[in-house]
């Protein structure tokens, strides 16, 4: 139930097409997911372990502060959810947002906040 690498690092964005034409012009950054006229796109922008930077367009109702989400891979994601879950440090500090699912993109996740707010996702790819 290791973790074994950042995955993906997700930041919130006021201008999507805006940010879209920034990173693009970044050599090696290429949409793989979404683009300027969506509401959350994926660069990737290293192979052998995949990496991406995920930008996510900005409600109206987040707010500016912690708005960063880090995407986590682990082994197991449903056996350190229950861990973290039975831990009585994690389970105080961090709050829990969802149990594990599985998302149309391929992975099993689970999210949760850190003390201070942001927003921590593991994931386990769906094979």
């Amino acid at each position: 139930m290791k973790v074994t690498k950042i995955s993906a690092i997700t930041i919130f964005v006021k201008s999507m097409k805006d940010s879209c034409m920034f990173y693009s012009r970044i050599p090696k950054f290429e949409i793989s997911y979404g683009g300027p006229d969506s509401n959350f796109t994926s660069f990737k922008i290293n192979q052998s372990p995949d990496m991406y930077l995920n930008i996510q367009s900005l409600s109206l109702k987040q707010k500016t502060e912690n708005a960063c989400r880090i995407i986590f891979h682990t082994e197991d994601v449903d056996a350190l959810y229950y861990y973290l879950r039975n831990d009585d440090t994690a389970s105080k500090l961090g709050k829990f947002e969802t149990k594990p699912t599985d998302a149309d993109w391929g992975e099993r996740y689970f999210q949760m906040r850190d003390p201070d707010g942001y927003e921590i996702v593991f994931a386990t790819p769906i094979t």
